[in-house]
């Protein structure tokens, strides 16, 4: 018997039926290429000619009932990430996508009591902003207010705002600030973003109260599993990024990728500065050593590093570059590189294209595993790394026999509990980490898994 569906499911469902609805306004000729952008089988308006029989050409309505019903519900996030990338959402759907999807990144909750001490903390700056304009635009971007429906003429819905807080700006305390927008109740994500941007030079342009106000409130987020980091600049003013406890406190310095012909020589130049050297070539190991930003790391930015390093051009870089790629992980296992070729198939139309780095070190031990211990070499090498906007640091490991078997092909639960083991240390430190089977990757059903997948992972960037 199936299970019932469950009531984010049902949410979801809703959502994409109401999204795909939407398109009625689009003539026949449009959604006829609309569909591939919005991850839509979207049926031509006229059947095909071969079949028997006459056929009366499809309506738009039926065109779109069917797109729907054509949608498995395993889909429905990556349709929902679409329609966020490429459609043309009123205000009100795109905070519903928004939430959704937000709702699936198991983000650490942000209670009632912790939005009103942070009010109360913020209580203490008088005004919680510099910038009126800079405020007022924040509110629009992240909460939806709506004019009285007794109102016969239209009324702005932000004119409270303005009102209240820079008119009179000591109408309201900063909680009822916060309930007027819908700031004590609304979606866990949605308020942390909303907090850092308070903290930004565009509402509070001045730097000892950005870091003053950041201070006030990092205690009290501290209590529900957050932290405040100071994570690059934003038009000259420190840009504040609030994450879950645990994740990376600063960008990557070196990254020692594209691995193979065993473990690279490394020594420390200086140990005072944590200075490393490499000592092994480029046959061993790929070393990027360029400080990644708070944007994450691009494929272009690779390249035009390779393209410096190697004194070629630019479009010889890339060739180079990717023999190498597809070598190293041709090299490693099949589902490897089924992996890496579906991710830049999906990927190379999306701006930015985020790099895909195979066969990347994370930790060096100078020890040997008889000196050490089986700990030696635990996780020391992932099958892949991404550096994402907000210093997110995302591990995809494909699993091969190695994460649970013996050289004997026997299964082993001391392997395996290295294997989760290991994953749990990722984690703790900040990383993200996601596995996928070979069978997944397999030839018929990699494109549909790399796909699925990114368009979840990337959907909020």
């Amino acid at each position: 018997m199936a299970a019932e569906p469950t009531e984010v499911d049902i949410d979801a469902r809703d959502l994409v039926r109401d999204l795909v609805s939407g398109l009625h306004h689009l003539r026949h000729v449009d959604l006829n290429t609309v569909g591939t952008a919005l991850s839509l089988v979207i049926p031509p308006q006229y059947p095909d000619p071969s079949q028997a029989g006459e056929v009366e050409p499809l309506s738009k309505q039926q065109r779109l009932d069917r797109a729907f019903d054509a949608i498995a519900p395993s889909d429905y996030e990556g349709v929902c990430a679409a329609f966020l990338q490429h459609g043309d959402l009123t205000t009100e759907l795109s905070h519903r996508v928004e939430d959704l999807l937000w709702s699936r990144e198991n983000w650490p909750q942000v209670t009632a009591r912790t939005r009103r001490e942070v009010a109360e903390a913020l209580d203490a700056f008088d005004a919680i902003w510099l910038e009126a304009d800079g405020l007022l635009n924040l509110v629009k971007r992240y909460w939806m207010l709506t004019s009285p429906e007794w109102s016969f003429e239209f009324k702005d819905p932000y004119e409270p705002i303005v009102r209240h807080m820079f008119r009179f700006p000591g109408d309201w305390t900063t909680l009822e600030f916060f309930k007027e927008v819908g700031a004590l109740d609304g979606g866990d994500r949605r308020f942390v973003l909303f907090l850092e941007g308070l903290l930004s030079g565009s509402v509070n342009p001045r730097e000892a109260r950005q870091r003053e106000m950041a201070a006030a409130l990092s205690q009290i987020l501290a209590r529900a599993g957050l932290k405040i980091m100071e994570s690059g600049t934003n038009d000259g003013y420190p840009a504040f990024t609030i994450v879950a406890l645990g994740t990376r406190p600063r960008p990557a310095q070196l990254i020692l990728f594209a691995s193979r012909h065993g473990k690279p020589a490394l020594r420390l130049r200086d140990v005072l500065d944590q200075s490393i050297e490499v000592l092994t070539g480029d046959d061993t190991v790929l070393a990027y050593d360029v400080p990644v930003s708070d944007h994450g790391l691009t494929w272009q930015d690779v390249e035009l590093w390779w393209s410096h390093r190697k004194g070629i051009s630019a479009d010889q870089a890339k060739l180079d570059l990717w023999r190498r790629l597809v070598t190293v992980c041709a090299d490693a296992s099949p589902a490897q590189h089924a992996f890496l070729v579906a991710y830049y198939d999906y990927a190379k139309g999306h701006d930015p294209l985020f790099a895909l780095l195979p066969e990347v070190w994370l930790h060096w031990d100078p020890a040997s595993r008889r000196q050490r211990g089986e700990d030696a070499f635990l996780n020391q090498r992932m099958d892949f790394l991404m550096l994402l906007p907000g210093l997110r640091r995302v591990v995809l490991e494909v699993d091969g026999e190695q994460h649970y078997a013996t050289p004997s092909h026997q299964p082993s639960p001391r392997i395996y509990s290295e294997t989760t083991r290991g994953d749990r240390d990722l984690r703790l430190t900040g990383y993200e980490v996601y596995r996928f089977s070979g069978y997944e990757l397999s030839e018929d059903r990699a494109t549909n898994t790399v796909s699925e997948f990114f368009d979840r992972l990337l959907h909020r960037l």
